[in-house]
């Protein structure tokens, strides 16, 4: 039961190990290179997407203070950059 637990955990080698070939005539091929692009991407891509959202969330909230006036710009900047830099947008 272990065994198949491990085989479908994220713990297994993204690239298959080749027994029969020797180190440096070792070479990838298309099929393996495309599957380790497939599964890193189904990792990365949400975190990606997330990262996304929250950088457009400040900026859609800088341009809507925009329609206010260059004061309440200048100062919505100011507060969102210091929130930045502070870590208080965490």
């Amino acid at each position: 039961m272990v065994d198949s637990l491990k085989k479908n955990s994220m713990e297994e080698n993204l690239i298959p190990k080749l027994e029969n070939e020797e180190k440096s005539n070792r070479r990838l091929s298309w099929a393996a290179l495309v599957e380790e692009i497939k599964r890193v991407g189904y990792l990365a891509g949400p975190m990606v997407a997330v990262t996304l959202s929250q950088y457009l969330l400040q900026v859609i909230s800088t341009m809507m203070v925009g329609h206010l006036g260059e004061l309440a710009l200048s100062s919505s900047a100011i507060a969102i950059s210091l929130a930045g830099v502070t870590g208080f947008s965490l």
